[in-house]
């Protein structure tokens, strides 16, 4: 894969689309992809931050089932 400066790639495990609400709704990858194009320039850090906080509100309390892992870095 190429990367140009500025560019930032985002590798998360299954524990991040697979997270479930009460209601038994996955997280999803469209719903990932949605969050992280909502602020395309904030720093990696605050990616991972973001993202982290977006599936704990989805999740809402709901049991974590699998593992949360999410790296963000930036190419400069």
């Amino acid at each position: 894969m190429a990367l140009a400066a500025g560019d930032t790639f985002v590798l998360f495990s299954d524990g991040v689309s697979e997270a479930m609400n009460g209601a038994d709704e996955f997280f999803g990858e469209e719903r990932l992809l949605a969050h992280l194009a909502a602020s395309p320039s904030v720093p990696p850090a605050q990616i991972v931050g973001g993202t982290l906080a977006a599936v704990r509100a989805f999740a809402a309390g709901a049991a974590q089932s699998d593992d949360i892992t999410i790296l963000a870095a930036r190419y400069v």
